[in-house]
C-alpha cells in the first residue's frame, strides 16, 4: 500500500505510535512525503491524474506522542488538509479531518472547493465535558464545534461548494441519529452527513 503523510507522523509511526513495526509482518509499504511547498501527483495519465495539494492545519502532536517524541520536532508539522485536484474535471475536493481554526489560507481553499470534507467530529463546544469523559473542550482537543458562534456550520454555511460533508463525527455526536434536531438543523444548512462506504466523484 501507499501511505501519505508528512514527515513527522512518518517518524511517530516508527517510533512513539509504532504501526510500522507492526505491519512489517503483514505487508509491504511504500512512504510518499506531504509538503505544503510540493504538490503530489497521483494516478496514471490513462486513468486520470489527481493533484494534491497539502495545506497545514496544526503543529501541535497528539498527547501520546508529546512525551515519546524529541524535543526538536515543536515546528513540525502534524495535522494538514489536502486539496485534490481532478486534472480532467478541473473541480476539487477539500478534505480536512481536523480544524481548530479557519485560518485565511484554509478558508481560500475551502471557498474554492466543488466537494467540502470538514471535521464534523462535536457538536458542541463542551460535549464530553457535559458527559464527564474529559474536562478538555473541543478546541483543546483540536476540533472546532459544529455549532455555536464562529462554530463550523455557521463559518460554512455560505460558502459556495455543490456539497458539504461532515466526517471524522465521534460518537458522541447527536447528528449521528438520522431523528435528531441537530442533524435536521445541519440538513436545512445544507450539510450531509458521511457514512461507512460514503463514494463522492469530482
Amino acid at each position: 500500500m501507499t501511505i501519505y503523510g508528512t514527515e513527522i507522523v512518518r517518524k511517530c509511526l516508527q517510533s512513539a505510535f509504532p504501526v510500522f513495526p507492526m505491519l512489517k509482518n503483514y505487508c509491504l509499504w511504500e512512504w510518499q512525503s506531504l509538503n505544503p511547498d510540493i504538490e503530489k501527483q497521483v494516478g496514471e495519465i490513462e486513468e486520470g491524474i489527481i493533484k494534491v495539494e497539502t495545506v497545514p492545519v496544526s503543529r501541535k502532536p497528539p498527547l501520546y506522542a508529546q512525551s515519546n517524541m524529541e524535543d526538536d520536532t515543536q515546528d513540525d508539522l502534524w495535522e494538514v488538509g489536502l486539496v485534490l485536484h481532478n486534472q480532467s474535471s478541473g473541480k476539487c475536493l477539500a478534505y480536512f479531518p481536523t480544524l481548530v481554526d479557519i485560518t485565511p489560507d484554509i478558508e481560500a481553499c475551502l471557498r474554492k472547493a466543488d466537494i467540502l470534507m470538514v471535521d464534523g467530529t462535536f457538536w458542541s463546544e463542551e460535549e464530553l465535558v457535559k458527559m464527564g469523559a474529559t474536562k478538555r473542550d473541543a478546541r483543546s482537543m483540536g476540533h472546532l464545534p459544529i455549532s455555536g458562534l464562529e462554530g463550523i456550520a455557521e463559518r460554512l454555511a455560505s460558502f459556495p461548494a455543490e456539497r458539504k460533508i461532515l466526517i471524522h463525527i465521534n460518537n458522541s455526536n447527536p447528528i449521528l441519529r438520522k431523528d435528531s434536531e441537530e442533524r435536521h438543523t445541519l440538513e436545512r444548512l445544507g450539510f450531509e452527513i458521511a457514512y461507512d462506504g460514503m463514494e463522492v466523484e469530482v
